[in-house]
Formats: C-alpha cells, sequence, structure tokens
C-alpha cells in the first residue's frame, strides 16, 4: 500500500467514526486534521471537497459492513441471494443512519452517490443471474428500479420510527411484495415474462444476429417482460 492510499484510508476511518459518533457536522477539516496532524491540503489533494469526502465515506462505510457480512451467498439461488442482499442492506441504513444518509438522502438530479452505484451494480449482477435462470419477470433495469426503491423507502421509514416501535417484519412484508412484482415464481400469469428476460440475458452472445437485431430483438423482449397496462 502506499503512503498516498494509507493516508487516503486514514482520513475515511476518522472521518467514518465522526460521522458515526457526532453526526455530519463533527465531520470538519479541523476535526480530522486535529485528529491526524495532517494539513487540510492533504484531504482537499485526495477528495477534492467536503462532499467528495463524505461520498467516499459513504461507500468506504459500506465496503466495511460488506467484508464482514458473512451471511450473504452469491452465486447461489439467485432470489434468495437477493433476499439475504436486501435484509443486510436495511441492516447497514438501520445501524448506520448517517451514512446511509449521504448514500441516499441527498437529492441528486440525473446522478447518484457513488455508494448507491456500488450497491446498484451488486444488485444487478444478482438480478442478471435471476434472469439467466429465467425467474425474472421484468427488464433488469426496472427490477433495479424497483428494489433499490422500495429497499431504501423501508429503511428511510424505519428510521423514522422510535426503536421500541421499530418493526422489522415491516421490510419482510414489503421485500416479498416488491418481489412478487419483479420474479416469476410459479406464477404462470408471469411465466411468459420470465422466458423473455432468460432470452434477453443471452442476446450479448448471440453471434448470428447483428448489433441492430439485437437491440430490436431485445426491445420486443422488454416490450413482453413488461406489465399489461
Amino acid at each position: 500500500m502506499t503512503r498516498s492510499e494509507e493516508m487516503r484510508i486514514r482520513i475515511l476511518d476518522t472521518a467514518h467514526e465522526l460521522l458515526n459518533t457526532d453526526g455530519r457536522d463533527a465531520v470538519t477539516t479541523r476535526a480530522i486534521t486535529s485528529a491526524l496532524h495532517i494539513q487540510a491540503p492533504t484531504i482537499y489533494r485526495i477528495f477534492g471537497d467536503k462532499q467528495g469526502l463524505l461520498d467516499q465515506v459513504a461507500l468506504h462505510g459500506f465496503s466495511a459492513h460488506l467484508a464482514t457480512w458473512t451471511g450473504w451467498t452469491p452465486g447461489t439461488d439467485p432470489v434468495d441471494s437477493l433476499r439475504q442482499g436486501w435484509d443486510m442492506h436495511v441492516d447497514w441504513g438501520l445501524r448506520h443512519p448517517q451514512v446511509y444518509s449521504i448514500a441516499y438522502g441527498e437529492p441528486r438530479v440525473g446522478s447518484s452517490s457513488p455508494a448507491a452505484d456500488a450497491i446498484d451494480a451488486i444488485l444487478r449482477t444478482q438480478i442478471e443471474e435471476a434472469a439467466a435462470v429465467g425467474v425474472l419477470a421484468v427488464p433488469v433495469e426496472v427490477a433495479v428500479s424497483m428494489i433499490r426503491a422500495a429497499g431504501v423507502g423501508v429503511v428511510f421509514t424505519l428510521l423514522a420510527m422510535s426503536a421500541e416501535r421499530r418493526d422489522r417484519t415491516l421490510s419482510h412484508r414489503i421485500r416479498e411484495s416488491t418481489f412478487a412484482g419483479v420474479f416469476a415464481l410459479g406464477t404462470p400469469a408471469l411465466d411468459h415474462g420470465g422466458a423473455a428476460m432468460q432470452l434477453r440475458q443471452q442476446l450479448a452472445g448471440a453471434t448470428v444476429l447483428s448489433a441492430n437485431e439485437r437491440a430490436l430483438l431485445g426491445d420486443w423482449l422488454d416490450r413482453l417482460a413488461a406489465p399489461l397496462p
């Protein structure tokens, strides 16, 4: 590890601790430089500005949580894996509300935070695996958006409740309700959607078709998988 990378991690660890202990307002240049005995330009050189630092703190916090979570088993049953991932996501948000608020709580027109993008990438991979085995009933991007919207909504709803009123079964109910609209799990009415999305995942390697033909067929399959009006 280079000295620059070592300093970057030290700053992130310090900022993460300040954020979790005393809130966003505690993450100041003065607090970090005092704790680490460094100069302010070091922070600006690595992170650009305070928002850049906060964004990386959120990503750092999620990565640390992911590295220590042993209950998630990606690569097995994709829907079961997504259930585990959902529960992990909710747990992270409830344990670290300040960090979670940076990742998801600030409106960004046309973009999202690095932490949210990293989580979406994991989610998308799992959904693509579900599509490959024929259990996805809607297009991949629609599934990502539905699960992200529902999951984030659950976390902020639970955070708004006092600890004694917080009912974690709410998360499970919304998870299963959302999954029922995303996956074709033994429901005859959704079988055509699962088949369409399974074929959609195989298009990238279909060299017998031209790029234009793959794009056209992909559009047709997305429309077949879309919910009926």
